[in-house]
């Protein structure tokens, strides 16, 4: 029976599945960008009583987002099937320590790919406040990928 906390277009884009998928919804995708939906509450992975998930994890959560793009290249006919490998990041920063209870946008963007091995993507993730009616950007950072052909 699928998990009802996951979109299920999530698993034709992606290899990952609970406890590891840790975003929720696709929120938008095209060959260069993708956005996605987080929700933090008690059943989310890495959730930590009376805190909340760790910034840190916010590094998988854009990797997760990222990988939505070459699922959507992939089934565009635009790649051909491989594996990511995340190489590292440039600049993480995080507003806060942790996430807490709410819901997230996490927003990724295509820089660069040099020849079919390797990609930098810009990620955010921000916050919609619906008292001031902003939306803030609590994460950043500058992801790079290894793409190994299967």
């Amino acid at each position: 029976m699928p998990d009802l906390r996951f979109d299920s277009r999530l698993y034709d884009l992606i290899p990952h599945r609970p406890p590891m998928l840790l975003i929720n919804k696709v929120l938008d995708v095209d060959e260069r960008s993708s956005s996605s939906l987080v929700r933090i509450d008690e059943s989310s992975s890495f959730f930590e009583k009376e805190h909340g998930v760790p910034a840190w994890i916010g590094l998988e959560y854009m990797g997760q987002t990222a990988a939505l793009i070459a699922g959507h290249q992939l089934q565009q006919g635009l790649v051909s099937p491989h594996l990511g490998f995340l190489l590292g990041t440039r600049a993480y920063k995080a507003e806060c320590s942790y996430f807490t209870k709410g819901e997230y946008t996490v927003r990724c963007e295509e820089k660069a790919v040099v020849g079919d091995g390797l990609a930098t993507f810009d990620c955010f993730i921000e916050n919609y406040n619906e008292t001031s009616q902003t939306i803030k950007c609590l994460a950043t950072a500058s992801l790079s990928v290894f793409r190994r052909q299967i």
